[in-house]
């Protein structure tokens, strides 16, 4: 008799062996057959964490407080197995010389034994009928596992720049068509999958420490409890995910609010330049000896079994599972041909506030030092969005954004006592406040069958984004840019040299409505 536990049992600790050093399963393996089994202070695989999320910094130290595996034996088919962490802690630097020729070496071994154990795989699992029937249903408990983390604590140190972030509560589960966490059924070839990632309660801190390293005092958080949701949908086929596939990402918020004092500002915009030259490493890298060049020539016989970039997490449990028939792939003609990536972020509201900060002793308090903070400036933006769609197989890629209303007052001393004269710009509120999450994974009519999102064809995405459908998005701003490739001409006179870029094309759109500045007399005399 098949029996689920020979296989969940394996599959969910070799998970937590995989990130996590010097772990022994025989213990926990008794305690996950009665439902639910318990680690204390785990030190963390810096370096498969780095590979799995791609990540542009080194990961300086990884610790988990408390990690628990819960599994309802006798509801697997309706509750999912549930993953809670309790405090889990992380310092994070610039990658030197050093740390990326360490990871460099890292991603060459492991691509060897991916593709070593691609090649060994069929022979150390054979097939078995009573596992092949029962691959549907181990496929679906792994696939909804939900992951629980409470209390994420993150330092970024660099030079005299202290980045803390805490985040209270991260729920990642599966759900359904109407995004609510749910158990859901995974298809073993054409596969339709959306992941539901919840954040509560985000706050940054930005601080500056002295020649001795410590802060001397903490200042305000920059964000403060801010709450996040965020959306991915994946399609794809399993016998042609390494040609063609779509993915959706999107990240919604309702507020946002950003205080920036004149002590942090100088460092915010270190860290915004930082930020911009910082590249993700590249997980996939020309073999430089002939062990690798044997990897990859070993590796191409199961060229269609590779896992995709950025999916190893998912397709890591994925190939652990009992192989099943493959079924043909199913046409469809709405489908891209390639690999398209649609990322969106979104802010109903966001707040920017900039404070004057001065040092000064407390002498009440004893003469500790304390800050002093002034405002100055607030910055409300309503209906911010940003998207970014591409399909780099036939060279298409287009960034759109858009702002639906935008208001500037100055504060404190600067703020003038006549209403006229209180904002520096300001526009009319926008009527429909859900227009700018149109046709994205946060709109609520949306329909995965409805493809006009995703246009590859510069004649069709001009006739589907309008001007007049742009500034229904965003009425106050809109911006877009389209980046395409033309067919070449061949009877062209100039010379091949000179026809090498004509296919590449670049459009650039912007529109605006209704903005009003007005610049206060008052504002300038106080200043």
């Amino acid at each position: 008799m098949f029996k689920l536990e020979s296989y969940i049992t394996p599959i969910l600790l070799s998970y937590v062996a995989k990130y996590v050093k010097n772990f022994r399963d025989e213990d926990a393996q008794v305690s996950l057959w009665e439902g639910e089994v318990s680690f204390q202070n785990l030190d963390l695989r810096l370096e498969v964490l780095e590979e799995e999320l791609n990540l542009p910094v080194e990961l300086v130290s990884g610790h988990i407080h408390e990690l628990s595996i819960q599994v309802p034996w006798t509801k697997l088919m309706s509750e999912p197995v549930k993953i809670v962490i309790n405090t889990i802690e992380f310092v994070a630097k610039l990658p030197d010389s050093e740390s990326k020729q360490r990871r460099a070496s890292f991603q060459r071994e492991q691509r060897r034994k991916s593709k070593r154990e691609s090649v060994e795989q069929p022979d150390q699992q054979p097939k078995s009928s009573a596992a092949g029937s029962s691959s549907s249903v181990v496929n679906k408990i792994i696939n909804n596992i939900s992951l629980q983390c409470h209390n994420i604590i993150l330092k970024y140190v660099e030079d005299d720049i202290v980045v803390s972030m805490n985040v209270q509560t991260l729920n990642f589960s599966s759900a359904g068509e109407d995004w609510k966490p749910t158990m859901v059924d995974i298809h073993p070839v054409s596969v339709v999958m959306r992941k539901l990632l919840q954040v509560s309660d985000l706050t940054i801190c930005l601080d500056k420490r002295n020649t001795a390293g410590r802060i001397e005092v903490c200042q305000e958080p920059v964000l403060y409890r801010c709450t996040l949701e965020c959306r991915v949908l994946r399609k794809y086929n399993a016998n042609t995910v390494s040609t063609t596939s779509t993915t959706r990402i999107g990240v919604f918020t309702k507020a946002l609010d950003i205080n920036v004092s004149s002590l942090q500002f100088p460092m915010v915009m270190r860290l915004i330049k930082m930020l911009l030259e910082l590249k993700p490493t590249e997980l996939e890298e020309d073999p430089q000896n002939p062990e690798d060049q044997e990897a990859v020539a070993e590796g191409n016989d199961g060229e269609q079994s590779a896992e995709p970039s950025g999916q190893s997490m998912f397709w890591w449990a994925w190939n652990l599972l009992p192989s099943f028939d493959n079924e043909a792939p199913s046409s469809s003609c709405d489908a891209p041909t390639g690999h398209a990536f649609d990322m969106g972020i979104y802010a109903e509201e966001l707040n920017f506030q900039l404070k004057n900060s001065e040092y000064f002793t407390d002498q009440s308090m004893g003469g500790i030092k304390r800050i002093r903070y002034t405002p100055i400036l607030r910055i409300s933006l309503g209906g911010l969005y940003y998207e970014r769609t591409q399909l780099k197989e036939c060279d298409w890629a287009n960034v759109k954004a858009g702002l639906s209303s935008i208001c500037m007052e100055p504060l404190g001393v600067y703020r003038s006592e006549d209403p006229v004269d209180r904002n520096l710009i300001h526009t009319q509120e926008f009527l429909d406040e859900r227009s700018f999450i149109d046709k994205s994974l946060f709109d609520e009519n949306y329909m995965f069958a409805d493809r006009s999102w995703c246009s590859y064809n510069y004649e069709d995405y001009v006739a589907r984004n309008t001007d007049e459908y742009m500034l229904f998005r965003s009425p106050v701003l809109a911006f877009d840019i389209i980046e395409y490739r033309v067919p070449k001409t061949s009877n062209h006179p100039a010379a091949d040299g000179q026809l090498r870029d004509l296919g590449l094309r670049i459009q650039y759109r912007l529109l605006s409505a209704g903005i009003t500045f007005h610049f206060s007399q008052s504002f300038v005399q106080n200043r």
